[in-house]
């Protein structure tokens, strides 16, 4: 396996994989996150080489982002959002997820940033050392709350990183995600 930036020329493959991986799910039909990708690229929030994917023997099996995510209106250059994390359904449960977010972690980390924030299943997210987000002082806004508050995390990417970072995570500042 290898990880590296998605390139210009695969925006389009990469939202419609997003979307098949999530068609697959119980909770969404992969517009919203196929939706989610391209607002992501289109905003200053993006990161283009935080905008990663795994390749296997020449091929897509992984993807995930990691964008730039205001905490309050603020720490903007300090924060990040992992979202959407997509995994080729039959490479899933294979070590695809453990292989891409840490070394995408690292990056982020080497690149200054504090923090990510990530909505999902805190059973998975523990594993690389997320955090319910209100141990750090950092909630969902009311617009958008998680299904329950464990399902909103944070990770420091160097010590104390959040120690001086709390608030309010709002993801209205994406469209695809106030529908």
């Amino acid at each position: 396996m290898k990880l590296r930036p998605v390139k210009k020329e695969e925006h389009r493959f990469t939202e419609e994989f997003v979307r098949e991986i999530f068609k697959h799910t119980a909770y969404s039909d992969g517009l919203l996150e196929k939706a989610l990708v391209r607002e992501i690229r289109e905003k200053h929030y993006y990161i283009p080489q935080l905008d990663l994917v795994v390749e296997d023997d020449g091929m897509i099996i992984g993807h995930f982002m990691l964008s730039k995510l205001p905490i309050s209106h603020k720490h903007e250059n300090e924060v990040l959002m992992l979202s959407p994390v997509s995994v080729a359904i039959h490479q899933q449960r294979q070590g695809v997820g453990k292989y891409m977010l840490p070394k995408g972690i690292k990056l982020a980390a080497g690149m200054g940033f504090k923090g990510v924030i990530v909505e999902g299943d805190h059973r998975y997210y523990q594993r690389f050392g997320f955090r319910t987000s209100t141990e750090f002082g950092i909630h969902a806004s009311k617009k958008n709350l998680p299904p329950s508050p464990e399902n909103l995390m944070a990770l420091e990417l160097c010590e104390d990183g959040l120690e001086h970072i709390s608030g309010e995570v709002d993801y209205s500042i994406y469209q695809a995600l106030t529908r």
